[in-house]
């Protein structure tokens, strides 16, 4: 149901590895709890954020502070967007095509 490796479970349980913040979101909507009972702890962490596992570029990054400002304007883009990180690759890709196209559609409009 997680779309993950029963070793990368076992890696979270026993706190070698750190899931991403989609990850967690994943979890919440499959055990069906409110996201902010496994993040707000992560997040409350210094060696970890939110913003910093979903965008992991230089944060002085002038395209990142855009997109940044754009998810947080745009809620909905977000959720896409987080909806898109638990594709499979292919899917994933054929998101981006379609995202791609659209675009491209709506400039020439």
């Amino acid at each position: 149901m997680l779309k993950v490796d029963r070793s990368t479970i076992s890696k979270y349980e026993t706190g070698k590895v750190t899931p991403t913040y989609q990850t967690l979101v994943h979890i919440a909507d499959v055990y069906k709890v409110d996201k902010t009972y496994l993040t707000d702890e992560l997040e409350g962490s210094s060696s970890y954020s939110a913003d910093k596992s979903i965008l992991k570029e230089n944060p002085d990054d002038k395209d990142m502070e855009m997109i940044r400002e754009i998810i947080s304007n745009h809620p909905d883009l977000k959720k896409a967007l987080l909806d898109i990180y638990t594709f499979n690759e292919k899917k994933k890709a054929l998101a981006v095509k379609v995202i791609k196209s659209n675009i491209q559609a709506l400039k020439e409009f």
